[in-house]
């Protein structure tokens, strides 16, 4: 037995460029609710990628109960020279428990991956020869914010594993890795601070646990060391390759009652598809998330989110298993042509067979083609999948955009209320220029990041395409059929709008008679906003504006106005703030086809892009009557 390993920070020299670590802050976006969301999204995602070939990977997260935790000496032997440095002064850290309390901890371990293979003693950049594989372990402890992952792995900017400390209220962590090559076990800790000083000396903010060579940190391989560790802290790891880490003193917010529906949020889609098994231990119990138990676990957990997740899950299990004629595959796009939706013929009758399916309830598939361009490098035609639904009981639209078994949490098309949207890029050239395009947290898609900004051609006209493919397919299989719909506006509010046999009843005979359109000796029928070039229509607590659809080309610009109804008088003229603002919660305007040039009290102004527009304003007072006015304009005033 060799002697035990300790924590070192390195000392800094005068001259020394002064930085500290702003990683953690990466992950600190409006798209992760939580550290659990941080936490499960990244170290997943870097088990995914280790995923040995043919293998699925297997996650266990343990939180394990107080009589598990460090005291005395058996806590001492693992944190006692990392308090002087937790301490200092500058460390940044505000808040540290007690250095004499016991030691708490979350374990992360994975198995069916490979571990982290690769030279411990690999010090700088080396360009790997032919056939060799990347060094995960000096990627892995020795970088921030630099990889050598391909263009198919989830993770890309190297920062997925500075959630660990994140999570820590030490900033610390330690991990033992089984590599699959060699077998090898390897123990290493790490700590991330700030500049600081002890005793009258500047120290580095990194800091490692192990062994030591001058200043250079190696892993702890001695055998009865190791297994002490997994025995103290309870590794399931034995031999088995992969990885397992320990984050000592949690964070207080990283609780199981988070990381359950976080595995669920961001991994779904590989779980379903059987890439992915999660296991949950806490308070004496194990629970298992894997594509058979999955709905069963959300049917009778009492998350609140749970009735939703268990629909979303539904609908990603049906699409992955699709066939037939809820499936329809899109036709292939001009490869000279930057992408873009707009009304093709041969889109519309592609989805058309898939309309009355659609607009019933039951859910649909869609298979879209697009080219993916690098700017050197010959063209590639990828496709991803859409699935699609109807869901009454949804408050607004809910779109989940998953690239190889990733939801980037941060994107949306603006797809219509009540609609449910899953999209998924699985094929390998469009999930590289996509993962080119996110930001660190791997929440957005973003047309001018440093890593996507003139590596393909059309790059950015690809990202809206697929952002845009659920709103733009519902938009055509919501789209009224050629030719006049009598039940269109059958509950046009509180109008009184008759069916297509009353108005054949009203109708005089004979010569005289009325002709459809309203001329002629028959009474017309009474609608607010109807005319040629626009269809109205009443929603759940709103209304749906949309083009006509009969060939005539609307105005370049409209305004549409909303007031609740009255008993006398001009409602439009009555309306007052403390109705409703539009853009105001808890009224939402969502539009496709056009632009919003101004929204302001009852009156939204539209610039009309493409003759099938529609505008949706939901969140209408339900016991309120609502009356809406469409005004043609020329011009934007």
């Amino acid at each position: 037995m060799t002697g035990a390993p300790s924590w070192r920070f390195r000392r800094m020299q005068p001259g020394e460029m002064n930085i500290d670590p702003i990683e953690g802050e990466f992950f600190s976006t409006e798209a992760l609710g939580s550290l659990a969301d941080a936490l499960v999204r990244e170290a997943i995602q870097n088990s995914l990628d280790a995923r040995a070939p043919g293998l699925r990977a297997r996650v266990r997260i343990v939180f394990p109960p107080p009589a598990a935790m460090l005291s005395g000496a058996r806590r001492d032997r693992y944190l006692a020279g990392l308090w002087p440095h937790l301490t200092a002064d500058r460390s940044g850290l505000a808040e540290l428990p007690s250095s004499d309390r016991p030691l708490g901890f979350v374990l992360f371990e994975d198995f069916g991956t490979r571990g982290l293979q690769g030279s411990p003693e690999q010090s700088e950049d080396e360009e790997p020869d032919a056939g060799t594989s990347r060094n995960d372990f000096y990627y892995f402890w020795r970088n921030v914010g630099r990889s050598r992952k391909s263009a198919s792995e989830l993770g890309r900017w190297g920062l997925g594993k500075t959630v660990f400390p994140a999570a820590s209220q030490l900033n610390a962590f330690f991990a033992v890795t089984v590599r699959r090559d060699d077998g090898r076990r390897l123990l290493m800790g790490q700590a991330v601070l700030r500049i600081h000083k002890l005793d009258g000396a500047r120290y580095y903010p990194y800091g490692y646990f192990g062994r030591f060579e001058g200043e250079f940190t190696l892993p702890v391989e001695d055998a009865e060391l190791v297994d002490a560790f997994c025995r103290e802290f309870g590794l399931g790891r034995g031999t088995e390759p992969g990885l397992s880490v320990v984050i000592p003193h949690p964070e207080p917010d990283l609780a199981p009652g988070q990381v359950l529906p976080s595995v669920v949020r961001h991994y779904f889609v590989p779980i379903l598809a059987g890439n992915l098994v999660v296991e949950v231990e806490h308070d004496s119990r194990t629970e298992l998330l894997d594509a058979g138990t999955l709905a069963s676990v959300l049917g009778h957990v009492g998350w609140a989110e749970a009735p939703t997740l268990q629909r979303l899950v539904e609908l990603a299990h049906w699409g992955l298993r699709v066939q037939g004629d809820r499936y329809a595959p899109l036709p292939e796009p001009s490869p000279a042509a930057a992408p873009r939706w707009s009304a093709d013929a041969a889109v519309e009758k592609a989805l058309t067979p898939l309309r009355d399916t659609f607009n019933r309830g039951d859910p649909v598939a869609v298979r879209v083609p697009v080219w993916v361009k690098p700017a050197s490098g010959e063209p590639v035609c990828a496709s991803f999948d859409v699935y699609l639904e109807r869901d009454d009981a949804l408050s607004g639209g809910e779109e989940h955009f998953v690239r190889d078994g990733i939801t980037v949490a941060g994107v949306r098309s603006g797809v219509q209320s009540g609609v449910r949207a899953i999209v998924c890029v699985r094929e390998r050239a469009l999930s590289g220029l996509l993962g080119d395009s996110e930001n660190p947290a791997h929440t957005e898609w973003q047309e001018r990041s440093p890593r996507f900004k003139e590596r393909y051609r059309h790059g950015p006209f690809t990202l809206r395409y697929v952002k845009g493919a659920p709103r733009e397919i519902v938009r055509i299989l919501t789209r009224p059929a050629a030719g006049r719909d009598f039940a269109l506006l059958r509950h046009l509010f509180s109008l009184d709008v008759p069916t297509e046999e009353t108005v054949k009843q009203r109708q005089p005979q004979g010569p005289n008679r009325a002709g459809l359109d309203g001329t002629g000796g028959a009474p017309a029928v009474e609608a607010a906003g109807k005319d040629r070039f626009f269809e109205l229509q009443k929603l759940q607590g709103g209304f749906r504006v949309a083009g006509a659809g009969n060939g005539a080309r609307p105005p370049r610009f409209a305004a549409i106005l909303a007031a609740y109804e009255v008993r006398r008088g001009n409602p439009f003229a009555l309306y007052q703030r403390l109705d409703f603002e539009i853009g105001r919660s808890p009224i939402i305007a969502e539009v496709a086809g056009a632009e919003v040039v101004r929204q302001e009290r009852n009156a939204i102004v539209l610039r009309i892009d493409d003759p099938a527009f529609q505008l949706v304003v939901k969140g209408f007072d339900p016991r309120r009557d609502v009356r809406v006015k469409t005004i043609a304009l020329e011009d934007e005033g």
